[in-house]
């Protein structure tokens, strides 16, 4: 066991004057408005605009975050199957951890447990898909939905205050 001491500079105080923070963030939420406003289909929910997995990419890329998401892990939860992951926030430049987080996809959400089997029915012109079942949502589709829902949630928890003068709603969709 080593008894050297770390010793670490803990003065307290601002990295940068509060109008700077607010004058990048407000220059960051316009370019992000910018991004956002091309997208063909917005998510739209009770009139209010929510940013998907990309979105909060496009605005960790503006502060050089990244997220690392690790291998998602099966759970049941009250008898409910599902995935849980978890991902850490990344800055790309010095490579430390700013922080994470962990999110779950369940079965018992209404995506992920069956989805409707089609199969084609019928030659030519006659050709038609046709339901002929329910099949189980398969595993690897509710772990990647883990993972991609915990970077999210990961870019979220950092860079919230700037998607809120962007005028978004901050969960992510």
């Amino acid at each position: 066991m080593s008894t050297d001491i770390e010793v670490r500079n803990t003065e307290v105080g601002m990295i940068l004057p509060p109008d700077i923070v607010l004058a990048n963030a407000q220059t960051a939420a316009k370019a992000l408005i910018s991004v956002i406003s091309q997208k063909k289909k917005p998510v739209i929910m009770n009139n209010e605009q929510y940013l998907e997995f990309e979105d909060w990419q496009t605005v960790a890329q503006f502060y050089g975050y990244t997220v690392r998401t690790g291998e998602a892990s099966l759970v049941e939860i009250d008898g409910v199957k599902g995935a849980k992951a978890h991902a850490d926030l990344i800055d790309v430049k010095t490579g430390l951890v700013l922080g994470g987080a962990e999110a779950y996809c369940m079965r018992d959400e209404d995506k992920w447990n069956t989805r409707t089997k089609y199969e084609w029915q019928g030659e030519g012109k006659d050709a038609r898909r046709v339901k002929v079942g329910e099949e189980p949502v398969p595993w690897f589709q509710l772990a990647s939905m883990a993972q991609t829902r915990a970077g999210a949630k990961a870019l979220r928890n950092r860079l919230a205050w700037v998607v809120v003068l962007a005028g978004y709603k901050t969960t992510p969709a």
